[in-house]
């Protein structure tokens, strides 16, 4: 699988090559939903298929499909490390593009699959000075610790209220329908709230956002994100790689995810530059 750096290389380019790709369909099932995510471009076409059921360990399960149009070959290609990745590697393009700190300390809310991915990638993308972690589920917290030992990096459990000052990057990821942050962070931190999904669903609290720059992945998370539900100003990435720029302390970027990023990873994975 490519590296986070080529991955949100690739994230880019397919943002700025203006490639499309639908709203993705949201079907229930019992004790959760089905999710088709189709994209294309001239040279790939993808399909990612998802089922989210909370009641289940892993609660998301996803498989990738995906054709090379000048040969008709198929892949398919395994959908959760995809996705993490992908993800972690989009948080990354949004901070190497908006952060205005690029040097400090990474605060981890959610010590899963996708706190793994992003502390990796944040620590091949920044110069990051220690990690702090917290999450539910004392061996989660202490394997993602190790993980940043391993990396070479000071690691300790967040335990306070406060986040401490040296704090240059935030990343929330989990389905919580309620804030894990308290409302004020330090001056000029970078926030990736990746974790959360639907209107009900709020990861960040309303004291933060109100004086924030707001970000997205893209528009759809307009509607999708509990955070951005009746909010103006909030620019997408892909405006964000134009010049866009919205006004406000911390900043704060939004992912809902959307296959368009799909199509980027499966266009590094084939080595489509």
């Amino acid at each position: 699988m490519p590296g986070y750096l080529e991955l949100a290389e690739a994230i880019r380019k397919v943002l700025l090559q203006g490639a499309h790709a639908p709203t993705r369909q949201v079907l229930p099932i019992p004790g959760g939903e089905f999710l088709v995510m189709p994209a294309a471009d001239s040279e790939v076409a993808v399909c990612k298929l998802v089922t989210v059921e909370r009641d289940k360990s892993p609660a998301v399960r996803a498989e990738v499909w995906a054709r090379r149009l000048s040969t008709g070959e198929v892949f398919h290609l395994p959908g959760e490390e995809l996705t993490k990745r992908r993800t972690a590697a989009l948080s990354l393009l949004a901070a190497q593009l908006l952060a205005k700190r690029r040097e400090g300390a990474l605060l981890l809310v959610g010590p899963g699959a996708q706190g793994e991915a992003h502390l990796e990638a944040f620590a091949e993308g920044f110069p990051l000075t220690r990690v702090l972690v917290r999450g539910r589920g004392r061996p989660r917290v202490e394997a993602l610790l190790e993980r940043a030992r391993a990396l070479g990096l000071p690691a300790e459990e967040w335990v306070g209220e406060g986040v401490p000052e040296d704090v240059a990057f935030i990343v929330t990821a989990t389905p919580s329908p309620t804030p894990v942050l308290p409302e004020r962070v330090p001056e000029r931190a970078f926030i990736a709230a990746v974790g959360s999904f639907r209107p009900e669903m709020r990861e960040l609290p309303e004291g933060l956002l109100r004086g924030a720059a707001l970000y997205c992945d893209t528009e759809d998370a307009l509607k999708e994100a509990g955070e951005l539900q009746g909010r103006r100003g909030v620019v997408p990435l892909r405006e964000a790689l134009w010049g866009a720029r919205a006004d406000g302390d911390p900043v704060v970027f939004k992912s809902v995810g959307h296959a368009l990023f799909d199509l980027a990873a499966v266009r590094a994975y084939l080595g489509l530059t």
